[in-house]
Order: structure tokens, then C-alpha cells, then sequence
């Protein structure tokens, strides 16, 4: 029987079992020195509306192998897109052949030994069951929402679950199963338009009725939006934008591998003082408000990690191999697949909130803007941080505490890591939002806006 046939109602732990023991015969079977296999196996059913109607029901079922050979410290990495034996017997023997024809790594430590990984509850089994009229059902009710402003609602509505396992010839053999639920809301009131999002491992965790009515509310009061000159501005970031600005940072300055090439602004720098003290940022899978991951892509198991506390450098995610160029005696458990090029990066980041809340956080602000998230973020200057984007779909003028009315949407141009340091004001509560990231309201001063648009 084939995979594609074996894994139609198994249970997570006989799908579990299935993977491990496909990726151990690749292992044994295996000619090279060394063999890593990564198995993923899942699938995910997306509805989609726009126009105040659904028009989109799809599902896709997914599986990816990544291969990874090692012959006389020469490393080589194949990919496969099925779990048949065919597809990963070839991509084993590409692996090897693409090692033997490498150079050798004088640096490589070896793969990973295995450590003991505690398991973590990731997976919720009547998100896995959620049909197609629930999704529908979830819909409809933000498009009421949206009605009830007279206004038209577009979004999807989507839920996953999948498996994941790591096996290599070292003795790593770690697997786990997970769900994720998404939905996201857009609302459009003639020229006014609003955003929400939400993110979960549960599906009962998303609340229609609070993300329509979050996404109409701010489209409505978004109409007849006017035209600011741009400027240096106090603002209110909500936490769709605070968490795209933490992933661009993570990316530049967080990643192991850009650390130690010299290409992190935070490279030489840990143990100083990189931000302002208000800020501390960390990564960890195995919090409960994340989406948690028990252990990393190479089998690492997963641990908290500071990345900034109160404003000073303190570490960057790393998988074995960085960790061991960088002295370090293990990895932090930030291992990407093998073949991604950025090695090594913590994905499950969080920031430390305060004592306020958002209204709060706009009483205090004399004149700025609020912003609901941030659309075509580009990196100008990554040892400097330096992002350029747009705001979209909520930004408003604030005075004297209060919304007076929605402006055309600015383009920013600023240092994130400058920015993030004047704040003088994050909220209490913590919010996941899309990367994974939980976050803070948060309000900064002095963010630079560059230019405008007509929308």
C-alpha cells in the first residue's frame, strides 16, 4: 500500500510511527558517511470569499522530504515532493552524488546526537475535523459584519494539520503532529477599508463575530480618508504590524548564520546595548500562546531563547553546525530544514509588554497616528535595519488622544531597531498574530514617514 493510501484516517500516532519508519529504512539503506531525513506530511483546506460570497473551497495534501548526505565532510541536500519510495530513493542518491562532487567542509561537527525531547500538545483534533460548512458558516458571519456597516468583506478562512519528523544515522528519530487554524478579514466601506487577523492551534480559538466586527468597525470610520504630509509622527503600531517588524528583524539580525559571516547588525555586538530598555524580545517554541514546536528541523529539542533584553544583545538562533563554529556546545534549537539557505533562525519570536492598554496608549498621544499593520515591507539597509513599506487598510490621525479622522496611506522609511527603542508605552495584553509572533500594542515616537499615496 502506498503512503498516499496508508495515511487516510490514521491516527496521529500510527502517522507518526509511519514516517519514522520510512525515514530510518532511507537511513539504513543509505551509502553515505552520514544521512539526514526530514519528512513532512500534511494537509490543509482553505476557504476563500470576496464580494460578500464565497467563491473558493480547496484542500491540498502535501508531503516533502528533505535529504541531507554527508561523504568525507562533503555535504549535499536533495529534496523530494511524495513520501514513495521512488521519489525518496532518488533524492537520497542525489544527495550523495551532490556530496561527492563538493567540497568539503573542514568546520562540519558531524550531525546531531539525540537528546531527549519533551513533547509538547500541538495538535487538536477537532481543528483536523473542521468541514467545509463550518468554514462556510465562519464566513457568513463576517460578512454580516461587514454588511452591518454596509460595507463588503473579502478573506479566507483556513485549517491544517500535518506531521513532522526528523531521523538521522546518529540516532535522532523525533517526530510530532500539529494543527493551525488562520483566518483574516478584509473590509472594504467605499474608499475606507479595515483589517483583522488571527491566528490559532484550535479552531474554536478564532472568534468570527470579533474579527468582523474589528475589520468593519475600522473600514467604516476609514471613509473619505485625508491626505497628511509626511513627516516624523508618534504612532500606535497595533500587533499585525509590531509582528511584521519583529520577523524582518529576525531575519537580518537574529539569523546564526548571517552572525557569525559578519552580515548581522548584531554581529561583534552581543553584551551591548542595541535598543532602548524598554525592549526585550525572545524566541520560544514551547509557549503555549504560540503555535509550539517541540523540537527544530535537524531534531534539536526547542528552548526559550533572549534575543534582546532590555535593550541589550544577548543571543542569535543557531542549529548544530553554527553553534559549533560560534563555540557554543549546543544549538539553541533554531534549525531551518537543510535546504533553506538561511541555515538557522527563530521563527516563534515574542515581545515583552508593559502595563497599558491600547486605549490608553492613544489617550496618551497629543498628535501620531494609529496604524493596523504595515503591506510591501522591503529591507533597505539590513546592518542598520532599516525597513521601507506602506501602511494599509486602518491608519489614523490621532489628537489629543482621540481619532479625528483616516489619512491616505504613508510610506515609512525607518531603522526598527531605532524605532522599537524610543517606545514609551506597550500594552499588557499579548496578542499571536501570523509569523508566529506575540506581541504588544505598542506606541513609539518619532517613526519616520517618507512619502504618501493618493489611496
Amino acid at each position: 500500500m502506498s503512503p498516499a493510501a496508508e495515511k487516510k484516517g490514521e491516527s496521529v500516532e500510527i502517522r507518526e510511527r509511519r514516517l519514522l519508519t520510512i525515514g530510518q529504512a532511507l537511513v539504513q539503506a543509505s551509502d553515505a558517511d552520514e544521512t539526514e531525513v526530514l519528512l513532512a506530511d500534511g494537509r490543509s483546506y482553505l476557504t476563500r470569499f470576496a464580494g460578500n460570497r464565497i467563491h473558493q473551497n480547496v484542500g491540498a495534501e502535501e508531503a516533502t522530504a528533505v535529504i541531507r548526505a554527508v561523504v568525507d565532510k562533503r555535504i549535499g541536500v536533495a529534496t523530494a515532493d511524495s513520501l514513495e519510495a521512488d521519489a525518496l530513493e532518488a533524492a537520497c542518491a542525489s544527495a550523495i552524488a551532490i556530496a561527492r562532487a563538493s567540497e568539503p567542509d573542514p568546520d562540519w561537527p558531524g550531525l546531531l546526537k539525540p537528546r531527549t525531547i519533551k513533547p509538547l500538545r500541538a495538535y487538536h483534533t477537532a481543528t483536523a475535523l473542521v468541514t467545509a460548512g463550518t468554514r462556510a458558516a465562519f464566513a457568513g458571519r463576517i460578512i454580516e459584519a461587514a454588511k452591518r456597516k454596509g460595507g463588503e468583506a473579502a478573506g479566507i478562512i483556513e485549517v491544517g494539520e500535518g506531521a513532522l519528523a526528523v531521523i538521522n544515522s546518529r540516532g535522532v528519530a523525533a517526530a510530532t503532529s500539529h494543527t493551525r487554524a488562520e483566518s483574516n478579514a478584509l473590509v472594504t466601506c467605499d474608499d475606507g477599508s479595515g483589517w483583522a487577523e488571527a491566528v490559532a492551534v484550535r479552531f474554536p480559538d478564532l472568534d468570527a463575530d470579533r474579527l468582523g466586527a474589528r475589520a468593519a468597525l475600522k473600514a467604516d470610520i476609514s471613509r473619505a480618508p485625508r491626505s497628511i504630509d509626511p513627516g516624523r509622527y508618534d504612532v500606535v503600531l497595533e500587533p499585525p504590524a509590531v509582528g511584521e517588524w519583529l520577523q524582518y528583524l529576525a531575519y537580518v539580525a537574529f539569523s546564526g548564520k548571517n552572525f557569525d559571516e559578519g552580515r548581522s547588525p548584531l554581529s561583534g555586538r552581543l553584551g551591548e546595548r542595541v535598543t532602548g530598555e524598554q525592549v526585550t524580545l525572545w524566541d520560544n517554541p514551547r509557549d503555549r500562546r504560540t503555535l509550539p514546536q517541540p523540537f527544530d528541523y535537524e531534531g534539536m529539542p526547542t528552548r526559550r531563547l533572549t534575543l534582546i533584553r532590555d535593550g541589550v544583545a544577548e543571543g542569535v538562533g543557531t542549529n548544530h553546525y553554527r553553534a559549533r563554529r560560534l563555540g557554543k556546545r549546543v544549538s539553541t534549537g533554531s534549525a531551518l530544514p537543510a535546504s533553506s539557505s538561511m541555515e538557522c533562525l527563530p521563527v516563534h519570536l515574542f515581545m515583552k509588554g508593559g502595563a497599558s492598554s491600547p486605549r490608553r496608549l492613544l489617550e496618551g498621544m497629543k498628535r501620531g497616528l494609529l496604524v493596523t499593520r504595515f503591506h510591501y515591507t522591503n529591507i533597505l539597509d539590513p546592518m542598520k535595519t532599516v525597513l521601507t513599506g506602506m501602511t494599509r487598510d486602518g491608519t489614523f490621525l490621532v489628537e489629543n488622544g482621540k481619532i479625528v479622522h483616516a489619512v491616505r496611506n504613508l510610506r515609512y522609511t525607518e531603522n526598527v531597531l531605532a524605532a522599537l527603542g524610543r517606545a514609551d508605552g506597550l500594552s499588557r495584553r499579548l496578542t499571536l498574530v501570523p509569523g508566529p509572533c506575540v506581541v504588544p500594542t505598542v506606541r513609539l515616537r518619532g517613526v519616520q514617514f517618507s512619502g504618501t499615496t493618493e489611496f
